[in-house]
């Protein structure tokens, strides 16, 4: 079955910042049935559950923290109110230092395996949202691959097909390598040759990346070939447009990227 298409709402936390009910109604509109929240600039869970809830949109994942710790409790809770399937962090808790050797990388796989477990006993899955830095080799062998060897299959990886170009690594051959992990994919586009700078920085739902340049584009009208992932992106269930920054009208990229996905048969919407 064709993915649904989401979209990932760090995209427009700009226009959420401003207006955030406005904001998710023009998505809607667009077509798109899902979206995939990264906190809740400018409102609340209990806000957006409603307004999501009004406009018949479904929440399946989210970029947020891991349910361990003292946050556990109020993750999964906040989880359960907007009907998410899988908890995905935007990055590691600790960012680069999660993946700064082998040990590192496998205590990082502890804690997704703890997080897993408390998540499962709530029917829900806890997965990770890769960019370039995490797929460097580590003492002679790709880091990612010491964290799916360390982690059950249960936590997803969810492939952000630009950073894995980004990274010089084929996107089909890893939609392939990581298999049933791969149940939610961003098909984020750009200029994967673009000589950039990317630095820490932290929002509500965890820290990220922000690149001094944006070579971020509209799906279909960059480097990254997304017809070619999306035949290897065979237990995809949702496939996510994002942007982390855009130079034009972030709305009109996210909706060029909707009819893009969605009118070569990637994903599937509303319209």
């Amino acid at each position: 079955m064709i993915p649904q298409i989401t979209v990932q709402l760090y995209s427009v936390r700009e226009q959420a910042a401003a207006d955030y009910e406005g904001t998710i109604r023009a998505i809607a509109a667009m077509g798109f049935g899902c979206v995939e929240p990264a906190g809740y600039p400018g409102s609340s869970p209990e806000k957006a559950a409603k307004l999501f809830q009004e406009l018949g949109l479904k929440a399946p994942t989210c970029h947020g923290p891991l349910p361990v710790g003292d946050k556990k409790n109020a993750v999964i809770e906040e989880a359960l109110l907007l009907g998410h399937e899988a908890i995905i962090t935007g990055c590691p808790p600790d960012f680069k230092a999660n993946f700064a050797s082998a040990d590192s990388v496998k205590a990082t796989a502890e804690l997704y395996s703890e997080a897993a477990a408390n998540a499962a006993a709530h029917g829900l899955q806890v997965g990770y949202h890769n960019h370039d830095w995490d797929l460097i080799d580590i003492d002679g062998a790709p880091g990612y691959r010491i964290f799916l060897e360390n982690t059950p299959d249960t936590v997803l990886w969810e492939a952000d097909v630009f950073w894995v170009a980004k990274a010089g690594l084929d996107p089909v051959e890893f939609l392939k390598e990581i298999g049933p992990r791969g149940k939610a994919l961003h098909f984020k586009d750009g200029i994967i040759s673009a000589s950039d700078t990317f630095t820490e920085a932290e929002t509500d739902s965890g820290k990220i990346m922000v690149s001094n340049s944006s070579p971020f584009l509209p799906a279909g009208t960059g480097q990254v070939d997304l017809q070619a992932a999306s035949k290897a992106a065979t237990y995809a269930k949702y496939i996510a447009v994002e942007l982390d920054s855009y130079t034009g009208d972030m709305l009109k990229a996210v909706q060029e990227s909707y009819q893009y996905l969605t009118s070569t048969g990637i994903a599937r919407g509303n319209k």
